[in-house]
């Protein structure tokens, strides 16, 4: 795998020979017995902040030229002052160089590590088609992780018979069990949109691909949604926050479940299914899914991200631009950036003909 290149040889070295040439400088002009000669020692170690051990080894060599010249010129060279000066330059580039070799073989590593989490995005968390009448759709994806792509947090849009169905979900815990069990209820989503007679039924199959998984202590909340060309949106709720409507009008409103269903895993505990809920959009309504890495993002007040006071974002031209100012205004809410994965899926209703 190739990794990103690193600076120029100029670029790389700039900082610490500008540094060892000011020392020179100020050597010469103050005088010798102001004592800058171990200051030399600091320039292979600015250098390897950026650069590969060969450049630390040769900023380090060209510090102790200079070091070697001034302590001549300041009759310095053969004195223990020289001697500790030209010693601490030649050691300092030494473990310079051993530190720079860690940090890059840390930085290919983190490199690998993130071309493997975009692979595995890009097979989990495929592209949506952003135009699959009767919507247009756009969908963002941030993980908490640092370096990574892919959480637990999911969604999918597949075109159906009846209009175009669509599934966000959240598995709780992270880690590489959660992203499996992501996969689990997205195939079995994909296998099921297309031929299934309603949600419900959609949602059994996921149930049971959940199931036959064998999780233990691992649910999944979700929102199931389907669009028809007439405009009705039917929900089915899996203990999971309501989607936001946002009308063309100027109004908008949650989406509420007509009663609280448990997640996927937890069936054993409730014997009834969720109840489908239904939703009727005009052409131009705009519907966000999202997970509660959005709904629960806090500040340094605890205080909730104000999501519905937020609406005026979601009615930009372009679907996408609404989703970068929705990711934007919750950096700067929490201002230290989320703590958990957050998945959003914004539907803008577009009626035929």
């Amino acid at each position: 795998m190739r990794v990103p290149a690193s600076p120029s040889w100029p670029a790389a070295l700039c900082p610490g020979l500008v540094f060892a040439a000011g020392v020179a400088v100020f050597d010469v002009v103050l005088g010798a017995d102001v004592g800058l000669l171990p200051l030399f020692a600091v320039c292979p170690a600015l250098t390897a902040c950026c650069s590969p051990p060969r450049k630390v080894v040769t900023c380090g060599f060209v510090a102790l030229l200079l070091c070697a010249a001034v302590a001549a010129y300041d009759d310095l060279f053969f004195t223990r002052r020289g001697a500790v000066a030209l010693i601490s330059v030649a050691l300092v580039t030494g473990a310079s160089a051993v530190a720079a070799q860690a940090r890059v073989r840390h930085e290919r590593r983190a490199t690998r590590h993130r071309m493997i989490s975009e692979f595995v995005q890009s097979v989990i968390l495929a592209p949506v088609p952003q135009d699959t009448a009767p919507a247009r759709i756009a969908a963002s994806y941030l993980s908490a992780t640092e370096d990574a792509r892919i959480g637990g947090d999911f969604y999918e849009v597949v075109p159906a018979p009846g209009g175009v169905r669509v599934v966000i979900g959240d598995v709780q815990g992270k880690g590489l069990s959660a992203v499996r069990t992501a996969t689990v209820m997205l195939s079995a989503f994909r296998m099921s949109a297309h031929d299934s007679a309603d949600l419900g039924e959609v949602a059994a199959k996921m149930a049971d691909a959940l199931q036959r998984r064998g999780v233990d202590e691992q649910f999944v909340t979700a929102v199931l949604a389907e669009l028809a060309p007439s405009g009705r949106l039917t929900l089915l709720s899996f203990g999971h926050p309501p989607p936001l409507v946002v009308r063309a009008d100027g109004g908008h409103e949650l989406a509420q479940p007509p009663s609280h269903a448990l997640p996927f895993g937890l069936e054993w505990l409730e014997a009834e299914p969720p109840e489908p809920s239904h939703v009727e959009l005009a052409d131009g309504d705009r519907v966000l899914l999202y997970t509660d890495g959005l709904a629960e993002a806090r500040n340094a007040e605890d205080a909730f991200y104000p999501l519905v006071r937020r609406v005026r974002l979601l009615r930009g031209e372009s679907l996408d631009d609404c989703l970068v100012h929705v990711r934007s205004d919750v950096h700067a809410h929490t201002e230290s950036g989320v703590d958990d994965d957050s998945a959003l899926l914004l539907m803008e209703f577009r009626a035929a003909g």
